[in-house]
């Protein structure tokens, strides 16, 4: 009985403290970044923001660069990455969740990895390559329980299905879906395309969405925009 109240105690003390550390640091990100919203469960380390970013509850985010309204959404796990404006990313979405090298005697990393996240290790410094970074552009949509393996770029405008684990390059507005992902279609024929990516609306004033919201509801008249210019 007397183990059982100091683990209690112990644990109830470790779990005090990382609240008091989540709260500071969460407290930290709003008064850095003031028009980013980020839960109070959610978990940031050395990361940057834009503007208008919002991180949910229970997602952690590690060494990313997250453009202006991008939001992802509740338990992701997003480490190593650039992603880009406007992109939405659902629930318990992992991006670059780390390698594992299958062509050594073991794939355990206590092997190459010096962590103090295991107990033990048997090395010193480390041997191999566990991360690569991944690059998303702008306008992506990537759908819940995705997974982004390390070192992929996802293109502009791209969409990725719900459950899809992507282990290669993914081309601009083309949706992905699939284990592994695979091309599906295009989100619009190849003059649309070459548009969109040329005009890079995503880097637009606040002031002209503010003035054209209603337009980018419409292709066709976001198309004549664009000619008229």
């Amino acid at each position: 009985m007397t183990m059982l109240i100091i683990y209690l105690i112990k644990n109830s003390f470790i779990y005090f403290k990382r609240l008091c550390g989540s709260l500071y640091r969460n407290a930290k990100l709003r008064q850095q970044n003031p028009t980013c919203l980020f839960d109070l469960t959610s978990q940031v380390i050395e990361s940057d923001f834009e503007k208008y970013v919002v991180i949910f509850d229970n997602t952690k985010v590690y060494n990313c660069k997250i453009g202006a309204y991008s939001y992802i959404q509740m338990s992701g796990r997003i480490f190593h990455c650039e992603i880009g404006k406007f992109c939405s990313i659902a629930a318990s979405v992992s991006i670059a969740p780390g390698m594992h090298d299958m062509n050594r005697v073991t794939t355990h990393p206590s092997f190459y990895f010096n962590t103090d996240a295991l107990p033990k290790v048997f090395v010193k410094e480390d041997k191999l390559e566990l991360y690569k970074r991944v690059y998303i552009g702008h306008d992506v949509w990537i759908g819940e329980k995705v997974v982004i393996i390390d070192g992929v770029k996802i293109g502009n405008g791209a969409v990725i299905a719900s459950g899809a684990i992507v282990v290669k390059d993914v081309e601009p507005y083309s949706v992905v879906g699939g284990v592994p992902a695979r091309h599906l279609k295009y989100r619009f024929d190849p003059e649309t395309i070459a548009l969109f990516e040329k005009s890079e609306w995503w880097n637009y004033p606040d002031e002209w969405f503010e003035k054209n919201a209603e337009i980018m509801l419409d292709v066709d008249r976001f198309k004549e925009y664009l000619k008229g210019l």
